[in-house]
């Protein structure tokens, strides 16, 4: 488990989702139009997608429950500047309204969509007959790149306290080739798909920051060594996920592995035990890797583990356990 970047008091169990992004900028945003290319309604539709992606990334954690207000608040959406505060006085309304604990609001947001275009060479291969050769021709291109801008804020009302405040600024680039202009611009990615990519990893990392979240781990372990039989014998167990009986393998080799060996099993043994969830015992099995047979994998293995035990210990206050 990955603890939150940002400790958020156990009492906040439900968080209100709101877009604060509203402006009343008409003038600006036709201008704003012309030069990116914006439709109107494209950022409010990707402040929402990032509303949506933070919200379905916290369905893999227990820590929060999630409600999106129906209204929108005027906001920011043309400078980096976060605007004045939300009063409390509203946020409490709003709390009071939907049953939430605190408040997330999206309170910057713009993203503006560039495309460069342009002629270049490229080798293409040609069949002619039986043979095949490789003939270089021009390919006219178009790229896009997608500045994005995006600031929240994590507003509690019990203790009146604004607990995070997040500016996020991301760029995207994708390309398209084609044999014409218009065909290169035909397949490139439209800006409002690019912004909603943009803006779904960005709710997908804000997940991460505000709440303990589940992680995939890869870990390595030996496979086989001449000198050592069990090695390989106990892998066989590991590969069908028979880890205890892999651990017995292993450990059963040890009195007659030559040193080198005899780290190579120590190891394996921590990696095993660490899967099963026992993490004391892995530790001390990375230690004895190292300290014992001078498995200089062992000790960079032991520092490993005693990061992820601590990160899991504070995974597990933050989520009141």
């Amino acid at each position: 488990m990955r603890p939150a970047d940002v400790t958020i008091p156990s009492s906040v169990k439900s968080v209100l989702l709101v877009d604060r992004t509203k402006f009343n900028k008409n003038l600006i945003d036709v201008a704003e139009g012309i030069l990116t290319g914006e439709l109107p309604g494209e950022d409010k539709a990707a402040t929402q997608a990032l509303i949506q992606a933070f919200r379905a990334k916290l369905g893999n954690s227990a820590r929060f429950t999630t409600k999106i207000a129906a209204e929108r608040l005027d906001g920011n959406s043309i400078s980096t500047a976060f605007p004045k505060q939300i009063p409390w006085a509203t946020i409490r309304s709003l709390c009071a309204r939907y049953q939430t604990d605190a408040v997330l609001a999206v309170e910057i947001f713009d993203s503006d969509f560039i495309i460069t275009q342009g002629k270049r060479k490229t080798k293409k291969k040609i069949k002619e007959g039986n043979t095949t050769r490789e003939v270089e021709v021009d390919e006219f291109y178009a790229k896009g790149v997608d500045n994005l801008k995006a600031g929240l804020k994590f507003y509690i009302p019990a203790s009146q306290n604004v607990i995070d405040q997040k500016l996020y600024k991301r760029t995207g680039t994708w390309e398209a080739g084609a044999a014409s202009k218009a065909g290169a611009l035909a397949g490139l990615i439209r800006k409002s798909d690019a912004t909603r990519r943009l803006s779904e990893k960005l709710g997908r990392m804000y997940a991460y920051r505000v709440s303990p979240m589940p992680v995939r781990l890869k870990r390595y372990f030996r496979g086989k060594a001449k000198k050592s039989p069990e090695l390989e014998q106990g892998s066989r167990y590991a590969d069908v996920a028979k880890w205890k009986e892999a651990i017995g393998v292993w450990k059963s080799g040890l009195d007659r592995a030559p040193t080198k060996e005899g780290g190579y099993l120590a190891y394996n043994i921590a990696v095993a035990y660490e899967v099963l969830g026992e993490f004391k015992s892995a530790k001390e099995w990375a230690q004895t890797s190292y300290v014992r047979y001078g498995n200089r994998d062992g000790k960079a293995y032991y520092d490993l583990l005693r990061r992820r035990i601590a990160n899991e210990q504070r995974a597990k206050n933050q989520l009141g356990e």
